[in-house]
């Protein structure tokens, strides 16, 4: 027979009332447990099989990049458009915490541009693969809720460009926020179009170009910057 547990092994949470006492938080039970590693382990090949064959991954597919059967799929995922939308939803996931922290005063401001564009493009390549291409085409026989989710999704990558380039501008002092034309040269060079416009490079060989581009493009846009407020100055 089981022992009960002590109460002090059990975790606590603080309720934040007046008397300060804590609550015992219950655990997963192990079916709890079990059934979360087993999503998990699902999501990890849907994740595998979506970036070798896109979206239309098959479940067979799917179940075998899992090392789970078919059977197994079914029975934490209803049909193929659920399975698809949690997986759209954990790539969502990956690029949010993807997005790089401001760099610091004393960093290596192009060795950290090169790093965050070198990110992106191996999302682009090896977490996407294939699946690039479905999210930018339509699809009129898919779910309509993966049709939503594929509408939020592709907005990350542009949020991720105006975050780099934001934090990379204010970095070198820039005044204001980065000329229009920055903006969609670090959209452009942080697609997954640039990604696959090289498909005999890898995707630090293309990561590494276009940040070698950017680069360029930051220092050029700032020197503009400069020398029309010396302009400006000079006539006034």
């Amino acid at each position: 027979m089981e022992s009960k547990p002590n109460e002090r092994d059990l975790p606590t949470i603080e309720t934040g009332g007046e008397s300060g006492a804590s609550v015992i938080a219950p655990r997963p039970s192990l079916r709890q447990d079990s059934r979360t590693r087993a999503q998990a382990r699902i999501i990890q090949g849907a994740l595998t099989a979506v970036a070798a064959w896109g979206l239309d991954a098959t479940i067979d597919q799917v179940a075998d990049a899992a090392g789970v059967s078919r059977r197994t799929v079914f029975r934490h995922f209803t049909n193929h458009g659920e399975l698809i939308l949690a997986t759209l939803n954990e790539i969502e996931q990956i690029f949010e915490t993807e997005v790089p922290a401001p760099p610091a005063p004393e960093a290596d401001l192009e060795g950290w541009l090169t790093d965050a564009i070198v990110s992106m493009h191996e999302l682009s390549r090896h977490l996407l693969g294939r699946a690039f291409w479905d999210l930018h085409t339509d699809r009129p026989n898919i779910s309509p809720e993966v049709t939503v989710k594929i509408a939020t999704t592709i907005p990350l990558r542009q949020r991720y460009a105006e975050t780099v380039a934001a934090e990379a501008w204010r970095a070198l002092d820039g005044d204001g926020s980065p000329p229009t034309w920055v903006m969609d040269a670090f959209s452009m060079h942080i697609s997954g179009f640039a990604t696959n416009a090289f498909p005999s490079k890898s995707a630090q060989e293309t990561g590494r170009l276009s940040a070698r581009i950017l680069w360029l493009v930051l220092t050029s846009s700032l020197y503009e910057q400069r020398q029309d407020r010396a302009n400006a100055n000079s006539t006034s």
